[in-house]
Parts: C-alpha cells; sequence; structure tokens
C-alpha cells in the first residue's frame, strides 16, 4: 500500500502552484495524494486576479470524512486564504507533522490569506515552516537580508523546523537554501540560479519534503532529495503560458 499525504491548498486552474502542483509531486514520489481545497481562484501564468475561499463548514467537513477514512503520514498545508483553516486542519489532525508553506500573497502581489500572523500563532505546533525570504522578513518582522538572523528569530517565536527558501535573494548567481533544524542544527544547499522563472517553486520544494516524509525518510534527508528532485524540475520547465515558465509532469 503506498502511504498517504493530505494537501490543503488553493486551486490554481493553471496548474502551475496550489493544489494541482503538489498532487503531481506526491504522485511523483509514490505518495496518494488526498486533497482539500481552501479557495477557489482566478489565476493564470502572470498571477493571482481573484480569490473565493470555501465556507467553514465545508471545509471542516472534507477534513472530516477524509480522517474518517484515511490516515495520512503528512499533512502538507498551503494557500490558506482563511487564517482560521490552519487551526481547524491541526485540531482534526493532531499528531501528524504538518509541514506548512506560509503562502501570503501572489506573485503579482495580491494578499492569499486574511490573518497573516495566524501562522505565529500556531508555531509551536507546525513541525516545519518553509518561507521564501520575503515571507521569512515578514513573520520574523525584520527587513534584512541575512538568513541567519531570520532564522535565529523565528526559531525563537517558537518554530520547531524552519526550511528558509533562499530564492528572492540579490545573489545573481547562486540559490542557498536553509533548514535550521529543532536540534539547532543548520543545513544548507546551493543550487546555480537558472535563467528560467517557473511557477510553484517553492511549492514544489516543500510538497517534495512533505512526499519525502510520507516515505519515511528523517528531514535532513527529505531536505537533501527534494533539492535534488527540484533541480531536476528545473530542467523539464516548460513554456506554457505567457509569464512563467510551469513544471510539467
Amino acid at each position: 500500500m503506498p502511504p498517504v499525504g493530505l494537501i490543503i491548498a488553493g486551486l490554481d486552474p493553471s496548474g502551475g502552484a496550489g493544489l494541482i502542483r503538489d498532487t503531481v509531486v506526491f504522485s511523483n514520489f509514490g505518495v496518494h495524494p488526498l486533497g482539500v481545497i481552501t479557495a477557489n481562484t482566478s489565476q493564470n501564468s502572470c498571477g493571482a486576479f481573484g480569490l473565493q475561499p470555501v465556507e467553514e463548514k465545508f471545509f471542516r467537513n472534507q477534513l472530516k470524512v477524509l480522517k474518517e477514512d484515511f490516515t495520512p503520514s503528512v499533512v502538507k498545508v498551503g494557500m490558506l486564504s482563511r487564517g482560521r483553516f490552519l487551526k481547524i486542519a491541526l485540531e482534526t489532525f493532531g499528531g501528524i507533522p504538518f509541514v506548512v508553506d506560509p503562502v501570503m500573497f501572489s506573485k503579482n502581489g495580491k494578499p492569499l490569506v486574511d490573518d497573516p500572523k495566524v501562522y505565529l500563532k500556531l508555531a509551536k505546533e507546525i513541525f516545519l515552516i518553509t518561507p521564501n525570504l520575503e515571507e521569512a522578513k515578514f513573520l520574523a518582522n525584520l527587513q534584512t537580508e541575512e538568513p541567519l538572523k531570520l532564522l535565529e528569530t523565528l526559531r525563537g517565536m517558537g518554530f520547531r523546523n524552519i526550511l528558509l527558501k533562499g530564492g528572492h535573494s540579490k545573489d545573481p548567481d547562486v540559490v542557498v537554501d536553509y533548514l535550521l533544524t529543532e536540534g539547532g542544527e543548520i543545513f544548507t544547499y546551493t543550487k546555480r540560479r537558472v535563467g528560467k522563472h517557473p511557477r510553484g517553486t517553492g511549492c514544489t520544494l516543500s510538497s517534495a519534503v512533505a512526499a519525502l516524509m510520507a516515505r519515511g525518510k528523517p528531514l535532513v534527508e527529505a531536505f537533501e532529495e527534494a533539492e535534488e528532485y527540484l533541480e531536476g524540475e528545473f530542467k523539464r520547465a516548460t513554456k506554457l503560458g505567457r509569464c512563467y515558465e510551469i513544471f510539467t509532469p
């Protein structure tokens, strides 16, 4: 029987990010994906142009009926739309590791969650949070380009394991991602910055880590294998939309 993972995310109709993209990643690693939608969006390769959250009662029911039938090994959370959805999910699937990608703004600047402070309120309950540089600066309330300072600050706020994605750094040649573990160890992964700009890079990495964890990999090993997977995905990204290339299965 394949392992099962639960994805909680918004629906990006273009398939470049969100629930559709996460489902592809889980499937690539042999993990059966369960999916709960937080919001429908009006979105294409150029950005998000509209968002309609699902009703809270319906969201709760989606989780409830899945819990009655499946036992996921991991829960991957992407765009929430409503901050309360994270609390509800943690209450429903407590005890299962949550990998949370704090998607707060679209590439064109549209807010994607009504309460971005929810991640801070629930920091200790999240197994792994995976912000990019801008999201980390927002959560830490710091305007700094120093990754180690951001990691230290986020750790002080209660986050247990932190994967800081470096794609938004100003270095024109390389991207460095940082993993700070619960035990205080820091691991890095450096890759060459590519000229292509696929959509869904952040959620792809977070989902790959979650999928590998569902397959029983320890966090550090999952991080390293997910990074290698992402590099391979860059090579296959295809110009399907007008604005950004898209990862393909």
